[in-house]
């Protein structure tokens, strides 16, 4: 379609002349052309952020937010972790000096942990928090399991110890009847002087059965014409070794394995012997100790109370 041509009435020439196009004027035509495409365009943006575009950044909001939260429990998690881990290694460091009065474990060494790079990812510190604490219980539990396998071994050999510590009777003595003489300076029967008597004496049958008092091994069975006639040493380890003398009969061999309370012998009145008795001695490093502080557990504390009286009696010894 042809562009139609525009006049105006010339006042001055009093005739009709042709519209010619305005530069400026179109160049402002064209400026508020091209703003108004700006605005709407700006306009758009707005609206489509605001309708589109945020719906998908507030979920990246709100996930990160979750995630926050998340990282948080962890870390109050972790912290608890650490509490509960921290009071087991303080019962075992109890355990280790009262139970075994053994030298706890070495400290862990928490050195070469840093983790300094997480800083600088958003929320970097509490990321490096978790991390080195995660790392540190890692440490911690593997001391704990190396640090179990070590009292498992105390255990064992507390109960070896306590299997093995002479805490019985040698002779059926309940009613503490048998017993003849005490440990300490007594009257001699042969020389009839005060010596040093290493055991105690208790008075039985000959036949009467007599005990092992702890776990341990036959060291020696022996028959002396004088001193302790026939006779046997066990030895219980940790030092400990327990002696029966004047025996009638001998029902072990050396080397053999005894437990606590097994038959071992028959009292008799062998050797250097006044009467039928058993004398009985309880050594540790070869040093002899008082046999009557070895019987608590065989005896109630009344009992144990009047044992200890008697054994501090002054009475003639039967060897």
């Amino acid at each position: 379609m042809a562009r139609k041509t525009k006049y105006f009435f010339n006042p001055k020439s009093l005739s009709f002349e042709r519209v010619r196009d305005n530069r400026r004027y179109m160049m402002w035509r064209g400026i508020g052309f091209s703003s108004l495409v700006l605005v709407l365009s700006v306009l758009f943006s707005v609206v489509f952020n605001r309708f589109f575009a945020g719906t998908r950044e507030r979920a990246v909001m709100d996930e990160n937010a979750a995630l926050r939260r998340e990282l948080k429990g962890m870390d109050r998690s972790v912290a608890e972790l650490e509490r509960n881990l921290g009071v087991l290694k303080e019962r075992d460091l109890e355990i280790y000096r009262t139970m075994y009065e053994a030298d706890p474990p070495k400290p862990v060494d928490y050195r070469g942990l840093d983790y300094a790079e997480l800083k600088k990812l958003p929320e970097g510190e509490l990321l490096q928090r978790i991390r080195l604490k995660i790392d540190r219980l890692g440490k911690d539990a593997y001391a704990q399991a190396i640090s179990y396998e070590t009292l498992k071994k105390l255990i064992r050999g507390k109960e070896a110890f306590v299997g093995a510590i002479p805490a019985i009777q040698p002779v059926s003595n309940e009613d503490l009847t048998r017993m003849a003489s005490g440990y300490g300076y007594r009257l001699d029967p042969f020389y009839r002087t005060s010596s040093f008597h290493s055991g105690m004496d208790f008075t039985a049958d000959i036949g009467t059965e007599v005990f092992a008092t702890g776990d341990g091994i036959v060291e020696k069975t022996n028959s002396d014409g004088w001193g302790y006639g026939n006779h046997i040493i066990v030895d219980h380890g940790f030092g400990y070794t327990t002696l029966y003398g004047h025996l009638s009969k001998i029902v072990v061999r050396p080397g053999q394995s005894v437990k606590r309370g097994q038959l071992i012998g028959h009292v008799g009145n062998t050797g250097r012997s006044t009467g039928p008795h058993l004398h009985y001695e309880v050594r540790r490093g070869g040093n002899p100790l008082n046999p009557a502080f070895f019987y608590h557990s065989d005896l109630t504390d009344e009992q144990y109370r009047r044992m200890i009286e008697m054994s501090n009696r002054e009475t003639k010894r039967f060897d």
